[in-house]
């Protein structure tokens, strides 16, 4: 019996969360459905013990960065050491326990569809070329065919 398609997205994007760690020397990856001003976590890879499946999505206006992100598309880069990193962005990455981010719009069928968020435990900053690397990785993910 074949696999529904949206399991197979599903395992896609989870496979997508465990290359974007190992490739970016980073400690979670996160991506996240956007469905008008709500995320919802869909896949997730983190360290042994830990989740970042908190149980509630979050609004996407709550947070100014995310939002800019998602509407025009350019790659974040932030990290908490940075005196100018946006204060809601800064409480969440201090409550889950992170120092630095790179969040990327996923678009699939030609269309915005998600966000991912890479994360590093230290306060060590991703860089331009993590951001091109990640999007040439998100770029290779197709919808599973029905």
């Amino acid at each position: 019996m074949a696999e529904p398609a949206n399991l197979r997205l599903h395992n896609v994007l989870v496979s997508t969360t465990r290359e974007l760690v190992t490739r970016l020397d980073a400690d979670a990856c996160t991506i996240s459905r956007v469905i008008g001003d709500v995320l919802i976590l869909v896949a997730e890879t983190t360290p042994p013990g830990r989740t970042l499946q908190l149980g509630y999505g979050f609004l996407v206006s709550d947070f100014p960065e995310t939002e800019a992100m998602i509407a025009d598309g350019r790659p974040r880069l932030l990290v908490l050491t940075d005196p100018d990193v946006d204060p809601s962005e800064a409480e969440l990455l201090r409550e889950l326990g992170f120092g630095a981010l790179l969040m990327l719009r996923l678009d699939l069928g030609g269309l915005p569809w998600g966000l991912v968020e890479v994360y590093r435990e230290e306060a060590r900053p991703f860089v331009e070329a993590d951001a091109r690397l990640a999007g040439e990785l998100l770029a290779l993910i197709r919808l599973p065919s029905a």
